[in-house]
């Protein structure tokens, strides 16, 4: 059985750009050539074709719902951190997913994010198995001349700056303290 990656997601976006994106709905993502080239660089059991079909967003009304799902789904330890000053939004879950085919709308959901942001090289997403000691990567994004791009090109941490990769690693580590120390045990 596989376990849950985590996936996390940093960028620089003002303040009122990231309310212009939680008010909007949803956007149904366009199958084009970075999907299925990202797509078939995923090694995965039982793949099958990318179709319009399996390549959805959420059904939410508006994308501050898909946020407070995720954040309402206790199990996914889920959390959102706005920095006025640096104008950063660190977003993202300990427990996200390990199927791919769960994950894509959350893809869309971060593509999407694209007119939005601050154009900055430290704009990013990363969904990998934070906790299992795995390397391999499910799904890596990142933002350039206003465009989000799944990386097809990125398999494994080792793909990834190594300064960025202990960022994010000493962010979900501060995320994990902070979450466990107020998790309800049974």
């Amino acid at each position: 059985m596989s376990e849950l990656s985590s996936l996390f997601c940093k960028v620089k976006i003002t303040k009122s750009n990231l309310e212009n994106f939680l008010n909007s709905a949803p956007e149904k993502p366009e199958l084009n050539e970075n999907w299925l080239n990202w797509w078939e660089s995923r090694k995965m059991y039982s793949k099958m074709p990318l179709t319009k079909e399996l390549l959805r967003s959420y059904n939410d009304k508006s994308n501050q719902e898909v946020l407070n799902d995720w954040m309402d789904y206790k199990q996914a330890m889920s959390f959102s951190d706005y920095n006025e000053t640096t104008e950063e939004w660190h977003w993202g879950m300990m427990f996200f997913s390990e199927n791919y085919i769960e994950m894509l709308p959350m893809f869309a959901y971060i593509i999407s994010l694209e007119k939005y942001v601050t154009e900055s090289t430290e704009n990013m997403a990363i969904v990998f198995p934070f906790f299992w000691g795995d390397n391999g990567v499910h799904a890596y994004t990142y933002f350039e001349k206003g465009k989000a791009i799944l990386s097809p090109s990125v398999q494994t941490t080792d793909n990834i700056k190594s300064e960025m990769l202990q960022d994010i690693k000493e962010y979900l580590n501060k995320k994990w303290d902070d979450l466990s120390d107020n998790m309800e045990l049974d």
